[in-house]
C-alpha cells in the first residue's frame, strides 16, 4: 500500500487508513510532514534532502534532452543546479522548460534572474516527471491549508496557524539561514521599554507584539511562536538546524515567501522583519557576541530586500534601528555599511533635534569613530573637535563622556601625526583618570600606555619608559604574566 505525497494529515490520522496488522506486506509513505517518521522505525526512514551536485547535474541533463553530455553542457548545469539549491523538483522543472525550446542551457539563468517567479509558478512547465505540480504550486498548497485552519472553529488551531502565516510573513526577509527564536525572545523582553519624547521616528513604536506575549514573570511567553514554528515544520516551509531554537529554509521556499507577495505586501513585511531585528538588538553589552554575528547577517540581508522595494531607497529612517544597526555593523567589521547609516542617523536628527543636542553629539561622535576606522583622520578630527567642545559646555571637563570625547581626539591626532596636539590631551585624559577612576582601573592603565606611544613619537623615550613600566606592572597584577595576545 502507498501513501503518496501524505502531506495534510497527521500521522495519527493517516494511519486510521492503515490495513489491519497482518503477517505480510508493506505500507509506503512519502511526505514532506516530518512527523511521519513516527509511524515506524528510525532505521525504515529516510529522509529526502538537496541532491548530490553530479545526480542533479544528470538529472538536469536528462530532463532538457541534451546528448551527448559534453563538458561545456555539464558546467552551464552546474551553475544552474547550484542556483537551485539542487531542489529535485526545480531542477526537472527547469529541464523541461529548456526541452520546450524556450531558451538554451546557457540562457536558462538570465531568464531564471529576470523571471524567477514565472519560470518556478508557471502550470506548463511541471517537469517531466509525473508529479503534476510545479515547485511554487506545491508550497503554494501548503499554505492555502494553512489558512483554511487559521479559519477552523479551534481556536487552538486557528492561533497556531495564524502565528504560522504571520512567521511566513517575516523569515522571508531575514537570512535563509540561522532564523533564532532568540531574535523573538529579546524584543518580547524589549517591547515594552519607554520610547523617547523626541519628534523621531521610532522602530519600537511600530513593533508588531502579537507573537511577543509576556508571561506573568515578565518573561517571554513562547507558545503562539512555537506552535507557528511546529506548523512551518509540519509543511516542510521551515527545517530544524542542529542547534536548539534554530531553523532555516530552503533558498527557494524562501525566494517563494517574496515572491507570492504584491510589491506593498513585501514592502510592509520587509518593514516588520525590519523593527523585529532593531527591537531585538539592546543598547548596553549584555547580549552575547555570538547573537551579534548571527544579527548581523540577517541585518545585512534585510537592508538589501529593502532596496528592492518601489522606492529603491530602503527602508524609511527609523531613529533607534538607524543608531543600534549602525553600532552593530561597526563592531562586526561592516564599517562602509554602518557610514551611510551613520551619516544618515547625524543629518536626521542635525535637521530635527538641532546641532546642540544631546543625541545630535552622539550621533557625531559615532560617525567620527566610524571614520577613524576607515581610515578619514581628517574628517574625523572635525567631528571630534565638535564633540568635545559640545561635552565641555554641556556635561564640563571632568564627565566621562567629555573625558572619552578627549581621548578619542587625541587618537585621532596620532593617526594623523600631530602629536603634539595629542599629548596635551592624553596627559589631561591621564589625569582625569587617575583622579576618577585611579591607577589601577583599566582606563586608567590604557590612557597611560596611548601616552607612552605619542612619547616614543615625539622622541620622549625616557618619559616613555616611566610610562610603560607602570603599564607592564600593572598588567602582570591584573591580568598575569601569561595574558593572551590581545590583552598584552
Amino acid at each position: 500500500m502507498v501513501f503518496d505525497n501524505a502531506d495534510v494529515l497527521s500521522p495519527a490520522e493517516l494511519e486510521t487508513y492503515f490495513p489491519p496488522p497482518g503477517k505480510g506486506g508493506n505500507i509506503v509513505i512519502t511526505s514532506r510532514n516530518a512527523a511521519m517518521q513516527c509511524l515506524t522505525l528510525p532505521e525504515n526512514s529516510l529522509e529526502v534532502t538537496e541532491m548530490e551536485e553530479n545526480d542533479a547535474i544528470e538529472l538536469l541533463l536528462k530532463a532538457s534532452c541534451l546528448y551527448p553530455y559534453s563538458m561545456e553542457l555539464k558546467a552551464e548545469a552546474s551553475k544552474i543546479v547550484k542556483e537551485l539549491s539542487y531542489l529535485p523538483l526545480a531542477i526537472d522543472q527547469a529541464g523541461a522548460y529548456i526541452a520546450s525550446g524556450a531558451t538554451t542551457i546557457g540562457k536558462y539563468l538570465a531568464k531564471y534572474f529576470e523571471h524567477r517567479k514565472t519560470l518556478l509558478s508557471h502550470s506548463e512547465f511541471t517537469g517531466a516527471s509525473k508529479y503534476n505540480r510545479n515547485v511554487y504550486e506545491t508550497w503554494e498548497l501548503s499554505y492555502k491549508e494553512i489558512q483554511q485552519r487559521a479559519e477552523s472553529d479551534d481556536s487552538y488551531k486557528a492561533n497556531a496557524a495564524n502565528s504560522a502565516m504571520l512567521l511566513l510573513q517575516i523569515f522571508p526577509f531575514f537570512h535563509h539561514e540561522g532564523i533564532t527564536e532568540e531574535i523573538f525572545y529579546y524584543a518580547a523582553l524589549q517591547k515594552d521599554q519607554k520610547t523617547s519624547d523626541l519628534e523621531l521616528p521610532l522602530a519600537s513604536s511600530m513593533l508588531d507584539q502579537r507573537l511577543l506575549l509576556l508571561n506573568k514573570v515578565g518573561m517571554w511567553d513562547n507558545l503562539l511562536f512555537g506552535e507557528g514554528i511546529r506548523m512551518l515544520l509540519f509543511f516542510s516551509l521551515i527545517k530544524k538546524a542542529p542547534s536548539d531554537g534554530v531553523y532555516a529554509m530552503h533558498p527557494l521556499v524562501h525566494a517563494w515567501g517574496r515572491d507570492r507577495m504584491t510589491l506593498d505586501e513585501r514592502e510592509r513585511c520587509c518593514l516588520m522583519a525590519y523593527v523585529m531585528l532593531s527591537c531585538s538588538l539592546r543598547w548596553d553589552e549584555s547580549q552575547p557576541y555570538k547573537f551579534h554575528r548571527v544579527l548581523v547577517t540577517h541585518v545585512r540581508v534585510n537592508m538589501e530586500y529593502s532596496k528592492l522595494g518601489s522606492n529603491q531607497k530602503g527602508i524609511s529612517y527609523l531613529d533607534d534601528a538607524y543608531a543600534k544597526f549602525g553600532d552593530l555593523l561597526q563592531k562586526q567589521g561592516y564599517t562602509k555599511e554602518a557610514e551611510i547609516l551613520r551619516i544618515k542617523a547625524l543629518d536626521t536628527r542635525n535637521r530635527i533635534l538641532g546641532v546642540e543636542h544631546p543625541d545630535t553629539i552622539t550621533a557625531m561622535a559615532s560617525l567620527a569613530s566610524t571614520n577613524r576606522d576607515l581610515g578619514k583622520y581628517t574628517e574625523a578630527e572635525k567631528l571630534e573637535i565638535q564633540v568635545l567642545n559640545a561635552r565641555n559646555r554641556f556635561f564640563g571637563v571632568e564627565h566621562p563622556d567629555t573625558i572619552r570625547a578627549m581621548a578619542n581626539l587625541a587618537s585621532t591626532y596620532r593617526n594623523l601625526g600631530k602629536y603634539t596636539q595629542a599629548e596635551k590631551l592624553e596627559i589631561q585624559v591621564l589625569d582625569a583618570r587617575n583622579r576618577i577612576l585611579g591607577v589601577k582601573h583599566p582606563g586608567t592603565i590604557s590612557a597611560m600606555g596611548n601616552l607612552a606611544q605619542t612619547y616614543h613619537y615625539l622622541g620622549k623615550y625616557i618619559e616613555a619608559e616611566k610610562l610603560e613600566i607602570q603599564v607592564l606592572d600593572a598588567r602582570n597584577r591584573i591580568l598575569g604574566t601569561q595574558s593572551m595576545p590581545w590583552q598584552i
